[in-house]
């Protein structure tokens, strides 16, 4: 019974970063018709620190109970989460409705991450912010070295940003061609999550192989304790 109990956690955990997994593509341009950004007007993105939504990363049960949140910082990132699904509901409704393409949508997008992001990072004391971060970086993989802080701590060479900066431009280009079938009814729900899963996790690690044998190991060893679900 407690071992179907602990799958069941598994499941629902799973299933969780998969719902996480599509916040970090999936705001992408999902309008039937829309242009796509080629790889020669590819969406200028941020070079954001957080390339997942912070306020859905911490909402979910274990993340939030290893970090050891406070009820008050629960209920803070609960409401911010909502704001944050109300905020990029309304961007892309907005965009839909106008004239706006598909880059000045990622963009609008883009700095509601940032907003939101840095929102939640100001609730954290200086121990959440370090164990979050050990944390990306078991959850969100090879994605996470597109922070800029990301590089310098691993000092990547110029050759290697422009590597990974390549790679997440295809990764969101494929996210944006997931999103277009979605929103033409090629996909349905379901089956657009999961494919928005395996484009992250496909690229995730492509960008990990950017990584010579020794960054990978500082990398490796600097996911601290593995989280615990």
């Amino acid at each position: 019974m407690e071992r179907m109990e602990c799958l069941g956690h598994f499941r629902e955990f799973q299933y969780l970063l998969c719902l996480l997994c599509m916040t970090l593509f999936a705001l992408a341009p999902v309008f039937a018709g829309s242009d796509l950004p080629t790889a020669r007007h590819a969406s200028p993105c941020l070079n954001k620190e957080n390339p997942g939504s912070l306020p859905v990363l911490l909402s979910l049960e274990h993340i939030g109970k290893d970090l050891h949140l406070t009820s008050l910082q629960r209920s803070v990132i609960a409401g911010l989460r909502n704001d944050y699904r109300s905020a990029a509901m309304k961007i892309t409704e907005a965009c839909r409705a106008g004239s706006s393409g598909s880059v000045q949508l990622q963009l609008k997008l883009d700095h509601l991450d940032a907003s939101f992001n840095e929102r939640v990072k100001a609730l954290l004391n200086h121990h959440q912010r370090r164990r979050l971060r050990e944390i990306e970086r078991q959850v969100l993989r090879g994605t996470l070295l597109t922070a800029p802080s990301e590089q310098q701590f691993l000092n990547l060479t110029e050759a290697q940003k422009e590597k990974i900066a390549l790679l997440a431009k295809d990764a969101n280009k494929k996210a944006s061609i997931i999103n277009l079938h979605a929103g033409q009814g090629k996909l349905n729900y379901h089956r657009q999550i999961m494919a928005l899963r395996k484009n992250r996790l496909h690229y995730a690690s492509a960008m990990l192989k950017v990584l010579s044998p020794s960054q990978l190991e500082t990398w490796s060893s600097a996911q601290g304790a593995k989280l615990v679900f």
